[in-house]
């Protein structure tokens, strides 16, 4: 499998998926998410869900990170101009920065700083078809994602390669995620291999194999911000936003 350190052992990866499938449905949880926590049946270095303090990790398919040697992103699909980048072409974009919140379906939220391009910028570049509505995404750990074209277009939707000041860490999406605020965190791809423009809507993983909606706008509620204290706090829908949060701000990089 392209992207990967090394070739991943049949039976692991059996597991892992079996293992997703069957978590998805287990009653009681909250989000219902998969439950890898430093599971002795994975190799010690797959990236696998921890409770880190500030900003939790998660993944559907524990793998063990991606291999830059072989690593592209490949952007196709209902588009005038196909293209493939490598990693340094990517920084080649124009730079934003924005501190957001990631949301979970497990209730809790994690703010951090995201710097990357506006997803305008490849449509610039690959110029998509009259008939392009939807975005497929698919991701090195087997997990993959869709929105509409017009949803991506929206402010404060990035493809990230930084965050708090630092590239991406293998465990929040290296080398390359998105970060759409107003969704849930399922909805947030990580460690994104390829871009398809598209006339219908894909498959979403969670859809196929969770409760969850294709659709992922994060709904009224409540919310228990990991940079609270876990204390429940009320929120209104769509982007998370706290008493003690700045509100939305721009930063232009370059």
């Amino acid at each position: 499998m392209p992207g990967l350190n090394f070739k991943l052992d049949r039976r692991v990866f059996l597991k892992a998926f079996s293992l997703s499938a069957l978590a998805s449905l287990w009653p009681g949880k909250a989000g219902s998410t998969v439950q890898f926590q430093n599971d002795e049946r994975f190799p010690s270095h797959y990236i696998q869900n921890r409770d880190v303090p500030g900003f939790f990790i998660r993944s559907a398919n524990p793998f063990p990170g991606v291999n830059m040697d072989e690593w592209s992103l490949k952007v196709k699909g209902l588009v005038e101009n196909p293209q493939t980048y490598r990693y340094e072409d990517l920084f080649g974009f124009k730079m934003i920065a924005q501190t957001s919140r990631l949301k979970c379906v497990e209730c809790w939220s994690a703010k951090a700083e995201w710097e990357g391009f506006h997803i305008s910028e490849l449509v610039d570049k690959v110029k998509p078809k009259p008939e392009a509505k939807y975005v497929a995404f698919q991701s090195a750990d087997s997990y993959y994602e869709s929105y509409t074209l017009d949803e991506l277009l929206r402010d404060r939707m990035l493809l990230v390669l930084r965050m708090n000041g630092k590239t991406l860490s293998a465990n929040h999406g290296f080398p390359l995620r998105l970060i759409a605020p107003f969704k849930y965190g399922y909805k947030n791809i990580k460690y994104i291999t390829g871009i398809e423009f598209t006339d219908d809507r894909k498959r979403n993983y969670w859809a196929d194999f969770g409760p969850y909606s294709v659709d992922g706008t994060i709904q009224p509620g409540i919310d228990h911000p990991l940079d609270y204290g876990k204390k429940p706090l009320s929120i209104n829908g769509g982007e998370v936003f706290h008493f003690f949060d700045k509100r939305p701000d721009l930063k232009r990089k370059g």
